[in-house]
């Protein structure tokens, strides 16, 4: 049956991108006289702004209209359409979301690297990214590179970089408040204000969130406030000053068997799980132009998040502390060698992390064990990009990155104590690259590099409890994971606004780590393989109606022993998307549609591929946006056709048996917003 279904769908995607390809020869003549469309500008593949064309790199940008004409209520909602990028949304409300950025599987949250602004947001545990802490409505756009990142950012940038960028102040006064309501008793209020004067110019936003969520106990409240201010002190001189404070309580419906959700799928088997969280920011910028000499990039950042989750039906809890600090100055020099254009960017990252977690167990919960962790981590790295010819770029760059971990780690169990955990750890690696582009014409490129990534273990995948030897220690079958990455790809523009795109690409990885579910162990496993195709295309004519369509294929296998010839769990090989926007259909109106469809996989920790595989399954999203004067309003429905699927799923319990968390079914989200 899923054979079938993939032909269809590659046939109509296929069908689409040719479509695209046909029109651009229709429309060709037509699009020649109107005014050229400025070519997008990106700054996370370079670190600096730089034209997508000359990136050898997949690289796309979501703006903020393709925000507007979304029913998106977080990030993750947003990439779910991206070409190569598989969302796996635990409970709903985005908080646990996992991304995976060409096929990771449940591994793909610590294989790829999350920014907000260029600061690192990846915690340094395996609690992965809240995606929940920036509101949309302070987002400008999100930046998706796909492909390894490591020489510019080191640690988790193997499957690729998303880095989201928020709105800058702007220059006149301006103030936005609104509200949104939904299924499942969601509403959210909102404002923000933003104004300048001459070289000073800042914004202040505020949001509440509150929803019952999809399932029993799957409730979600949250509150956001934070600013930005910009000041240019000279001509040469300019800082700017940026934080956020991020709230939240939610429920832990936990999973359910195949047979629990035939009887009831939004029930929950744990009415009293619960966690929260706290998350908050500050960062400083300071940009000195030293003129014909380059300038002085540097970023000095501070965040503080706690988190505490209480799984009553266990009688456990977890409380979390990280505080983090980060400063990452960068030299950037753009001139000419030798009457060829070049472009250098050098610097240091550095970060240092504090965690002070505390586990409770018992009635009433006592604490059961203290860990103190400490992790630094410094890189030094530099990337070049050199014009060989006019239209032929060549980069090369390289890194070498350290970290230092500090663990201690108390058993205060009164039943079975361990000996306590007091040992320091350090890992070195280099990471490296090269890659050419050439512009064959003002919007066209072709593109080819080969990368060498690196990942670090997580302090969680670092310690294992030995319960014959009556200790706690250092995980001994763990090391830095690395990989040999290649890819090679085109884009082409037929006109300034029809565009198609396709990248081949293969990672082979050594030591990939993961969690051995046979073994109850982190560890790593000798050689994996991941490789596929991305393509897509996008057409917009007479600025009235626009599509969108892209296909990926990703085969993720390990290649050796224990598991050698077996699919990565949580790795569709097909993922597609097909959508379209119909502007002004009368003055202000807009309709938008996305079909989004998920191939099958096995489920998280079946590396034996012993179980059935999940699933295939496609939604389809709707919305209806209206702009008149000062006034924005939007209705829209969420998987139009009703489709019962579960995005992530996972192998566990006793019995081993497969556990299902349900994803929401028809919904629907409307709202209003004034701009004055």
């Amino acid at each position: 049956m899923e054979d079938k279904r993939v032909k269809q769908l590659r046939k109509i995607v296929w069908a689409g991108v040719a479509g695209l390809l046909f029109m651009a020869g229709g429309v060709a003549q037509a699009e020649t006289e109107k005014e050229i469309t400025l070519a997008p500008v990106v700054v996370t593949a370079t670190r600096i702004e730089q034209r997508v064309e000359r990136e050898p790199a997949n690289v796309t940008v979501i703006d903020e209209q393709d925000i507007q004409n979304s029913n998106a209520k977080t990030v993750v909602d947003l990439l779910r359409s991206e070409e190569g990028v598989v969302v796996r949304d635990l409970l709903g409300n985005g908080k646990t979301s996992q991304v995976d950025l060409r096929g990771f599987g449940e591994t793909g949250p610590y294989n790829t690297l999350v920014l907000v602004d260029g600061r690192r947001v990846n915690e340094i545990d395996l609690s992965g990214v809240d995606w929940t802490q920036i509101p949309l409505s302070q987002i400008e756009r999100i930046e998706v590179v796909r492909g390894t990142g490591s020489v510019l950012y080191g640690d988790n940038a193997v499957g690729g970089v998303i880095n989201i960028i928020t709105k800058a102040p702007s220059e006149r006064f301006e103030v936005t408040a609104g509200v949104t309501a939904g299924s499942y008793g969601r509403h959210k209020e909102e404002a923000h204000i933003s104004g300048g004067r001459e070289n000073i110019a800042g914004s202040l936003f505020a949001s509440y969130e509150d929803t019952d969520g999809y399932r029993d106990n799957n409730e979600f409240r949250a509150k956001d406030v934070g600013g930005k201010i910009v000041f240019d002190l000279s001509e040469f001189l300019s800082l700017n000053l940026n934080g956020s404070y991020h709230s939240d309580d939610y429920g832990l419906p936990s999973s359910l068997t195949e047979g629990e959700m035939a009887i009831n799928r939004k029930n929950t088997i744990a009415p009293y799980d619960e966690a929260e969280s706290t998350d908050q920011y500050l960062k400083l910028g300071v940009d000195l132009d030293l003129g014909k000499y380059g300038s002085i990039v540097t970023d000095l950042s501070y965040r503080d998040r706690e988190s505490e989750e209480d799984f009553v039906r266990f009688t456990f809890a977890s409380e979390r502390d990280t505080e983090t600090w980060g400063i990452t100055p960068r030299y950037i020099w753009d001139g000419e060698i030798l009457g060829h254009e070049n472009t250098l960017v050098a610097g240091i990252d550095f970060y240092s992390s504090e965690q002070d977690v505390t586990s409770l167990f018992g009635t009433p919960l006592a604490p059961s064990a203290v860990s103190d962790i400490e992790r630094e981590s410094s890189g030094v790295y530099f990337n070049n990009e050199f014009s060989l010819l006019e239209n032929l770029i060549a980069s090369f760059g390289a890194r070498h990155e350290k970290v230092r971990y500090d663990l201690s780690q108390k058993d205060l169990s009164a039943f079975f104590p361990l000996a306590a955990l007091d040992d320091t750890v350090t890992e070195r690696e280099n990471a490296y690259g090269g890659g050419l582009t050439f512009l064959y014409n003002e919007r066209s490129s072709v593109f080819a590099r080969a990368n060498r990534s690196v990942r670090f273990p997580l302090t969680d995948e670092l310690i294992v409890f030995d319960y014959f030897a009556g200790r706690i220690l250092v995980n001994p079958d763990i090391k830095p994971q690395t990989g040999e990455h290649y890819e090679v790809g085109v884009r082409h523009y037929f006109t300034p606004d029809i565009s198609a795109n396709m990248t081949l690409f293969r990672a082979e990885i050594e030591d990939e780590i993961f969690y051995n579910a046979t073994t109850f162990t982190n560890t790593n496993h000798p050689e994996t393989l991941h490789q596929g195709v991305e393509i897509g295309g996008k057409a917009d004519f007479l600025n009235r109606f626009t599509i969108v369509a892209n296909y990926t294929l990703t085969e993720a296998t390990f290649e050796d022993d224990p598991f050698e010839g077996n699919d990565i769990p949580a790795v569709p090989r097909n993922k597609a998307n097909v959508g379209f926007r119909v502007h002004d259909i009368f003055p202000g109106l807009v309709f938008s549609a996305d079909y989004n469809y998920v191939g099958s996989s096995y489920a998280i920790s079946d590396q034996a591929n012993q179980f059935e595989k999940l699933d295939n399954y496609y939604t389809i999203d709707a919305r209806l946006s209206y702009e008149w004067n000062h006034l924005k309003a939007f209705v829209g429905v969420n998987n139009l056709t009703d489709k019962k699927y579960s995005e992530y799923a996972a192998v566990g319990g006793f019995p081993t048996t497969l556990k299902f968390f349900p994803a929401p079914e028809r919904n629907w989200v409307g709202g209003l917003m004034f701009v004055f």
